[in-house]
């Protein structure tokens, strides 16, 4: 059957020409499609690196000073900033609250603020970075793990007097080594240096972003001594709830009226409680990435639907119009499944020999930098995958464009057939 579909191929060369060049594009348009797609799905795939359930965020705001309620402290007072430590301590002794956090408004997921720095790991190895300053809380309240899945409370302990870096940044840095017990510099040759006590787990900044290099800074008590009444404000308060309290926007608002007149506070008064799902929702909902990634897909279903029409058609109307030697193959003793099971391996044939010509022009492409290097590098693995799933799809389209019209065709009556040759 093998050698007889080749050549019914060969013979047919120029009538088969057009359906080849039609093949040769589509595959590697496809193969392209394919691997966007995939590496789409992988970054949508990849934990997060923090968990935002049963967590929520208090919005402080500080009266202005034309209020009439305005209060004005002496001048080198630090009665403002022990008002702000006073909210935070009453947050922390509720009994629904398992641990809370204070930090700066970039060191925040789901937020469009962002700082950045340069890290010297020595005077040729560097990496760009997210800064985060953040308090040790941090790790507990988001729910943040080590890079070998020890618990946060070991980041906790680490940020104390140190830094924390994620595994993302560790890898830039050292590739596979370990950035633990090291210290890395903010400027090249600086001589003050800063030692690296933890490795967190991957994280991002957003649901689909790429997972991000991240160094964790202790945000010490006394650094904000030097914050004025408008930066405390700005400062993001978050806490989680203990197990068994079960956070909602109900609960946010429940909360919010409850503690109304106990977290006000020289002129630092409650301005808003959110439930922090609710806070990503609304933030994925408006997201740039996320819109991005919604007209990507947009973009790649209707290319498979072109895809799919061009192919389907084009295979429809070359056995439609077989169709006389197809009932003639009846006629002369050939099965329905004779008929079927040639028609489909003659496409499927046609498809595998276009494949070849077509991956070399793909690797090419890869090859050329064409592929997206920054979720997964380009490997035999991934070209693999790529191009096994391409040729599985346009397979596919293949069998359902040859199934009817050569089902058609093989119901021929053999006085029609021969009425037709």
């Amino acid at each position: 059957m093998f050698k007889h579909i080749l050549k019914l191929i060969k013979v047919q060369g120029e009538g088969n020409a057009w359906v080849f060049t039609e093949l040769l594009i589509v595959f590697i348009l496809l193969w392209w499609s394919v691997d966007m797609f995939l590496m789409q799905g992988v970054v949508a795939l990849q934990p997060e690196g923090f968990s935002v359930e049963n967590v929520c965020k208090v919005t402080l705001a500080a009266r202005p000073a034309t209020s009439p309620a305005y209060v004005r402290y002496e001048e080198g007072s630090d009665e403002m900033v022990k008002n702000y430590l006073r909210v935070i301590e009453r947050l922390r002794t509720h009994p629904d609250v398992e641990a809370v956090t204070y930090c700066q408004p970039h060191s925040v997921p789901y937020n469009y603020a962002n700082n950045s720095r340069m890290y010297w790991n020595d005077t040729i190895s560097a990496a760009n970075g997210l800064v985060y300053d953040v308090t040790p809380d941090y790790f507990r309240v988001f729910d943040i793990h080590t890079a070998d899945g020890g618990s946060p409370e070991q980041l906790a302990a680490a940020l104390a007097d140190g830094w924390v870096v994620s595994r993302t940044l560790e890898e830039k840095l050292v590739g596979k080594g370990s950035l633990q017990g090291k210290r890395l510099a903010l400027n090249k040759g600086d001589s003050t240096t800063y030692r690296v006590n933890g490795i967190s787990a991957p994280v991002k900044k957003q649901g689909f972003d790429l997972l991000r290099p991240v160094a964790f800074m202790p945000l010490a008590e006394k650094d904000i001594y030097a914050f004025n009444e408008h930066d405390l404000a700005l400062m993001q308060i978050c806490f989680r709830l203990r197990p068994g309290i079960k956070g909602s926007s109900d609960y946010a608002a429940s909360f919010k009226k409850e503690m109304k007149q106990s977290l006000t506070a020289g002129n630092f008064w409650l301005a808003d409680v959110q439930y922090f799902p609710d806070i990503r929702r609304r933030f994925l909902e408006n997201s740039m990435e996320v819109n991005m990634h919604r007209m990507s897909v947009a973009v790649n279903v209707f290319l498979l639907v072109n895809v799919f029409l061009a192919v389907i058609g084009a295979f429809w109307f070359r056995v439609n119009r077989r169709r006389g030697e197809l009932g003639l193959r009846m006629a002369v003793g050939s099965t329905r499944r004779d008929i079927r099971l040639l028609v489909s391996g003659e496409g499927l044939l046609i498809l595998t020999i276009t494949a070849i010509p077509a991956l070399l022009v793909c690797l090419n492409l890869a090859h050329a930098d064409f592929l997206n290097t920054e979720v997964m590098k380009v490997t035999f693995g991934r070209l693999l995958v790529d191009s096994l799933l391409t040729w599985g799809i346009l397979a596919g389209i293949i069998m359902l464009a040859t199934w009817y019209p050569s089902r058609k065709a093989s119901r021929l009556e053999p006085v029609e057939a021969l009425h037709y040759e």
